[in-house]
């Protein structure tokens, strides 16, 4: 999953309704809202009442990002302001708000994978506006395009408000820097009071209790995470920056909130949907740290026993709290000696208001936690292992059945009621801990829907003669789950799918089997998994893949950056896809691992490659062997057969005979004739 689909908790059915299965509507046409036309009047409503609060505070146009003052991907109810105000579900896009004042509509600014499904939720008095052509996707498209639009398509001397705890202070800094160059009159105005939260009261944040992490998952204790980052940031700002007199002239603070619940090995299951963080900030120095957090949440005694022999402090949460703090440590050091000034440093999930509230000079600096956090450790990397092991086998006994139901008995199975079978099937498993996000369960054109998320009673049925995209994760104690598959269930696809299904598969394989020495930049792999599809005049709008959290977020670094490169431990998605729009979708998504490999010259450990983590087949009925090379060939063989050879013991039961059969079928290699080593 490239980015986190509309994050709302998935009610389990503990049976499957039988009216979803066999009532579905039979109408396949793009999901309609029920209700719709009550539900546009509403949503006008809200955009009128908004315009007017945008009136009265004295700006012109004002801003509605997607993030929370964390900055976070995921977030929680409270804090989907911009969903409430479009209707647009996505998880990345921001919208501009014109006053009531102003002769124009409301902009959307989304990036490609939401095009489609961004214009098909708003209502009369938005537009959509397109950014991200050239294959980006995620928050900084969107950041690039709504930006750009405000430097340049605003009437000068326009006042641009925003929350200042909704936008960062590196973005905030860099269109105040702009306006000033340009010698626009056009001013960045911060409005304490946000204005969605004047006309629509969010819901109370959870006061669910964090628990501890124990050490036989996390594989390090608090102290010794805490030890490595304190060396990490002294290492880092003492060879960076010629201001710092001595390693131990900093304050940090660390507002990104799956940093902190790995910092303190914690997770908290309540706060956000699909990722068990808690609102929690945290202020670090060379000898304190301290967790600003609703104490109420703080009763695991696992935990409090673990934070007292780390020297954690518990404060109150709060941005104002945190710049109390910060300005209480700053005044002390320069009561004590004048001349050793603490340098106030953050990351660039910080905001405006959190860097206005703890200092005017605060630096940003590349997280040293996120770089620690992306190399996994033994336990770690072994729990990913386990995880998915057991999470390939509810797969296979899902597709089983969803096989069986489809094309032996015939009948009709809609996307919403596959996905929640599946999390009936997940939910077996042991250390299952619910979904990592909401399942796309996409059947014909909503498979071109990169992150189309079925409702009951609005999804369409499944259609054994398209394609259909199942792209669900499940959160399990020990690790989280990422897998994408297409599935086809009929007989005859066309010659253009099967086409286009081997162009991704190539292209997936190809980013799977790379050997790269260390330091190459990591970006360089998504020519290799796009290059298939360049050959067709063919690509998509995506990333190639992402980090993913131990038990966290599913997003996380490394994002394939173009100025990082990856490291051994690093475990990533490779998810190359082709979506045909009004039509059908593919996408194929494995976890992987990098590891250092021997190359016949090379043992040195210089070069690296990856080992696949995921346990699942890839679908062979689609692929156009004429397109493959023979050691493309028996690369997918390789996979499926180990696959089956990894899942076998564990579905040994009376009741998984179908599962077996199925696995042989499916994972049985592709005869290769003559075979020449090619």
């Amino acid at each position: 999953m490239f980015c986190a689909a509309k994050i709302t908790p998935n009610v389990l059915q503990d049976e499957l309704d039988s009216s979803v299965t066999e009532k579905c509507p039979v109408d396949i046409s793009p999901p309609v809202f029920k209700g719709y036309d009550d539900r546009s009047e509403d949503l006008k409503g809200r955009l009128r009442d908004l315009r007017i609060q945008v009136r009265e505070a004295k700006a012109d146009w004002y801003v509605v990002p997607s993030e929370d003052e964390h900055q976070s991907e995921e977030i929680g109810e409270s804090d989907k302001r911009r969903e409430w105000i479009s209707g647009f579900t996505g998880s990345a896009g921001t919208a501009l708000i014109p006053s009531s004042s102003i002769d124009s509509e409301a902009l959307l600014f989304v990036d490609s994978r939401y095009w489609i499904q961004a214009g098909q939720q708003v209502v009369e008095g938005w537009k959509v506006v397109r950014v991200g052509a050239s294959g980006g996707s995620g928050k900084d498209a969107v950041v690039g395009g709504w930006v750009e639009w405000l430097l340049k398509e605003v009437e000068d001397g326009s006042r641009i408000g925003i929350d200042p705890k909704l936008l960062s202070i590196d973005l905030a800094r860099s269109m105040k820097s702009h306006l000033e160059s340009s010698e626009s009159s056009t001013k960045l105005i911060p409005l304490t009071a946000n204005l969605v939260d004047k006309i629509h009261s969010p819901l109370e944040r959870s006061t669910g209790p964090i628990h501890h992490y124990p050490i036989s998952l996390s594989g390090e204790n608090t102290l010794s995470k805490l030890d490595r980052v304190r060396s990490a940031l002294s290492d880092q700002l003492t060879s960076s920056s010629s201001r710092l007199r001595s390693r131990e002239n900093w304050i940090y603070v660390l507002p990104t909130l799956p940093s902190v619940a790995w910092l303190l090995n914690f997770r908290c299951p309540s706060d956000i949907p699909f990722c068990p963080v808690a609102y929690t900030y945290l202020v670090l120095t060379p000898d304190k740290c301290v967790a600003f957090v609703d104490e109420r949440k703080i009763t695991d005694e696992a935990l409090k026993e673990d934070w007292e022999k780390s020297g954690v402090e518990i404060r109150p949460y709060g941005i104002e709290e945190i710049g109390k703090y910060v300005k209480e440590l700053q005044q002390r050091d320069g009561d004590e000696n004048r001349k050793r000034k603490k340098q106030v440093l953050t990351t660039r999930e910080c905001s405006w208001a959190l860097a206005d509230a703890s200092t005017s000079e605060i630096e940003v600096i590349l997280c040293p936690v996120d770089r620690l956090k992306a190399i996994k450790n033994e336990t770690e990397i072994q729990g990913f292992k386990n995880a998915y092991l057991r999470d390939g086998r509810a797969m296979v006994r899902w597709i089983t059945w969803l096989e069986k139901i489809l094309v032996q008995e015939k009948k009709k199975v809609g996307e919403w009621a596959a996905a929640q079978t599946l999390t009936r099937y997940r939910r077996r498993e042991e250390l299952f801990a619910g979904l990592a996000y909401d399942d796309i369960s996409a059947s014909g054109p909503n498979g071109a829907l990169p992150h189309y998320a079925p409702k009951r009673g609005e999804d369409r049925i499944i259609d054994v003669d398209s394609t259909y995209v199942i792209d669900s994760g499940a959160q399990y104690e020990d690790g989280t789950i990422d897998t994408t598959r297409t599935l086809y269930f009929g007989k005859s696809p066309s010659p253009e799918v099967k086409r286009s299904y081997t162009r991704v598969l190539q292209g997936h394989l190809a980013v799977s089997s790379a050997i790269f020495p260390r330091g190459m930049t990591a970006d360089r792999l998504n020519m290799i998994a796009r290059g298939p599809l360049y050959q067709d005049g063919l690509d998509f709008g995506h990333g190639i893949g992402h980090g993913i959290g131990t038990y966290l977020a599913v997003h996380e670094n490394p994002m394939f950056p173009r100025n990082a490169a990856f490291e051994p431990g690093n475990i990533t998605s490779i998810e190359p896809g082709y979506y045909k729009e009004g039509e059908w979708g593919i996408r194929i998504e494995s976890v992987i691992l990098c590891k250092p490999i021997d190359t016949l010259i090379d043992q040195s450990g210089h070069f690296l490659s990856f080992e696949r983590i995921t346990q699942v087949p890839i679908q062979t009925s689609l692929v156009d062997y004429k397109l493959l090379t023979k050691s493309e060939i028996r690369w997918l063989n390789d996979h499926n057969t180990s696959v089956q050879e990894q899942l076998m013991p564990l579905l040994q039961g009376d009741e998984d005979k179908e599962v077996r059969d199925w696995l042989k079928r499916n994972c049985k290699p592709k005869k290769i004739w003559p075979w020449t080593g090619a």
